[in-house]
């Protein structure tokens, strides 16, 4: 308490001091100066009783004695063990004299280790599943600050590298060439190459890779060289814009591109590529109008792969390259805003990231409120109060599944001794999102708030940052210039310390609720009769709207029957409405929807939707749901899906009396997939 007080009275001091030259300057008087003040003294109060991270606990790295600036990769890769063998060099600056080089791995087979071109010892530490193992370095002699230092490593991945997903042909859509694909958000980067694997590291690097001459490779930067030697391919790449470790990707595979603009191409598998080049003919102007918002794009190309059937996740927004599920794929680009989502992350998430992942909201919150802004501009406003119905929707439901009290529902959870992916929920994203539009809402003024986050954006780029970096900004920003907001009505320490729901409901309306609850109550009634015409022109988030909205305890089998004739749900080429169509099936029992099931299980292997539907098959029906899975299990990745199936086959998961569900990783369902 006495050192919370006394910094309380540090950070007083300072912001009285700024805000009395910020105003002495702008002719304000005192009186306005120590109002100005008290925003930020709140602002201290709130840090004071905050949880201070001096360093990222999910790594082992000492980036407190250096910090890796650039990388250079050289990979072979190797289909046959499905292992990368090469090496990395890594140049790091020193920033204290150290006498130890301490970097992340996991399951690597480390041969050769040198520091500034000599051999060097190191050394291997006890293997822990969430975080790897330490790689420890003694350089030949200690490191001076200041200076520049380079660590080469010679290595080899080891098949069972949670980084990469290695496809046999089979699992492709071509069946005619295997497929190579990486996923090292959020601590994965680790089982590719030792490094510095927390988002607080940003750097820049150069790889060269080789692969079988019938492959495309591809990587998150811009190509360089792309050449042809006998049996193999090697490709040149260059990433000029420091990235974090988790941002480093790599796909191998029977790729072909349909170009969409100068910057803009669609990379997939021949039978697919034209169907992806349509749905996502917007990506260009998601770019344009994002650098409407938030400034020029600084990556030179997006480019878009969309993935095989097995990709586990919605999106991966890898620099120049996301990274996307075909389940996307709808023929009338209804489901692009996941395209979106993940351009916004060009700007919030890949150039301004968080220092730790306890800051995940600085990533996805302010990437669903850019999204939201980016959407809203092409389709109108109402669109973004009915995708922020939606996502409070969502986020209910995730909270309650995992638990009101559960600590991994807080805005910035303790994540010591905890894995990433295990905290991974809609909680960043949505509760996130809810605070940076009750930042909008204090301000007061929308453009006013939409030109601070271009500044915010401009002034962070390239850096990796803390909330109190994001708030003290924000309070000065809004404090220059004559302005005053008055930020102590912002309960900082309730949006990001207390769990469950968001401390302050924002109410957004939309007319498009009224009309899917309207259309709802009409079926609950039963006095009705129902056509097409019922959902003609509606979008895929009015409809997935209407099917949560209409209550499951009132649905029967007869009810499904003629929903279905009404409405066709169950020839539905759109896979977020099938999902929850299939849901719906699946709890009343309703066995029209059988074969549909099973060939969704069989072509998509999102976990947004085989893990809940597994679930409910396994309440409803357990020796068909474990045979369905076995069937099945060859075609899902098994470095993601494969927790899952172990809990179906062994049994449903307990909730603890937190709620929290044990043994299953990833388990909530993901916004973005």
């Amino acid at each position: 308490l006495k050192l919370q007080f006394l910094y309380f009275i540090e950070m007083f001091r300072r912001a009285l001091i700024t805000t009395v030259k910020i105003n002495l300057f702008s002719k304000r008087n005192f009186k306005t100066s120590l109002t100005s003040a008290k925003g930020y003294c709140t602002v201290a109060m709130s840090e004071s009783s905050w949880r201070q991270t001096a360093k990222d606990p999910n790594t082992y790295a000492n980036t407190q004695d250096l910090v890796v600036k650039h990388m250079t990769i050289n990979w072979k890769a190797d289909f046959d063990l499905k292992e990368l063998q090469g090496s990395v060099e890594l140049k790091a600056d020193v920033l204290q004299k150290t006498d130890k080089i301490v970097l992340d791995t996991r399951d690597l087979r480390i041969h050769s280790v040198s520091v500034n071109g000599a051999s060097s010892e190191f050394e291997l530490g006890d293997s822990s599943a969430a975080f790897g193992a330490a790689l420890s370095i003694s350089p030949p002699s200690p490191l001076e600050p200041g200076a520049a230092s380079s660590i080469e490593i010679t290595y080899q991945t080891s098949p069972s590298c949670t980084a990469l997903c290695w496809l046999p042909k089979e699992q492709t859509d071509g069946c005619t060439q295997p497929y190579l694909f990486s996923q090292c958000q959020a601590i994965h980067a680790r089982s590719l190459f030792p490094c510095q694997d927390t988002p607080g590291v940003k750097s820049t690097y150069s790889a060269t890779v080789t692969a079988p001459k019938t492959l495309q490779v591809l990587m998150s930067a811009l190509v360089k060289e792309d050449k042809e030697e006998g049996e193999n391919r090697i490709v040149s790449f260059d990433q000029p814009v420091p990235i974090p470790s988790y941002l480093l990707a790599i796909v191998m595979g029977d790729l072909k591109k349909v170009d969409i603009s100068d910057r803009v191409a669609i990379w997939s598998e021949p039978s697919v590529v034209d169907r992806a080049a349509f749905d996502f003919s917007e990506t260009d102007q998601f770019v344009k109008t994002g650098e409407e918002l938030v400034g020029p794009y600084e990556w030179t190309r997006y480019d878009v792969v969309c993935l095989p059937g097995s990709f586990p996740y919605g999106g991966m927004e890898n620099p120049c390259l996301t990274f996307v599920t075909p389940s996307l794929l709808t023929g009338d680009k209804s489901l692009a805003d996941v395209i979106c989502h993940e351009v916004s992350h060009s700007w919030t998430g890949n150039l301004v990231s968080p220092k730790t992942w306890e800051d995940f909201y600085l990533n996805e919150g302010f990437t669903m409120f850019l999204q939201r802004k980016i959407m809203s501009r092409i389709h109108g406003k109402e669109y973004f109060d009915f995708d922020a119905i939606c996502g409070w929707d969502d986020l209910k439901k995730d909270v309650e599944l995992i638990g009101l009290e559960h600590p991994h529902t807080c805005l910035r959870p303790n994540l010591n001794n905890v894995d990433p992916d295990d905290a991974f929920s809609s909680v960043p994203y949505e509760k996130g999102f809810n605070l940076v539009c009750h930042l909008q809402d204090v301000v007061g003024d929308e453009e006013a708030f939409e030109k601070w986050l271009y500044d915010y954006i401009q002034t962070f780029k390239n850096q990796s940052i803390t909330s109190n970096d994001m708030i003290n900004h924000l309070v000065t920003y809004f404090s220059k210039d004559g302005r005053h907001v008055d930020f102590s009505v912002v309960n900082w320490k309730a949006w990001f310390d207390e769990p469950g729901m968001p401390p302050v409901d924002l109410n957004f309306k939309s007319d498009l609720v009224d009309q899917c609850v309207a259309l709802a109550d009409k079926w609950i009634s039963g006095t009705s009769s129902f056509t097409a015409d019922d959902i003609k022109g509606w979008t895929t988030m009015q409809i997935c709207y209407f099917l949560v909205t209409v209550p499951q305890e009132k649905l029967t089998p007869d009810i499904l029957t003629e929903m279905d004739r009404a409405y066709k749900f169950n020839s539905s080429t759109n896979s977020e409405i099938l999902f929850l169509w299939l849901q719906r099936c699946i709890k009343v029992g309703w066995t029209g929807h059988e074969e549909v099931l099973k060939s969704f299980l069989r072509r998509i292997g999102r976990m947004k939707f085989t893990r809940p539907l597994y679930r409910e098959l396994k309440f409803k029906d357990p020796e068909f749901a474990k045979a369905l899975f076995l069937e099945n299990k060859h075609r899902y990745v098994d470095s993601r899906i494969s927790h899952y199936g172990s809990c179906l086959l062994d049994g449903v998961p307990k909730k603890s009396k937190t709620g929290t569900i044990q043994s299953v990783r990833k388990w909530w369902d993901q916004i973005s997939g």
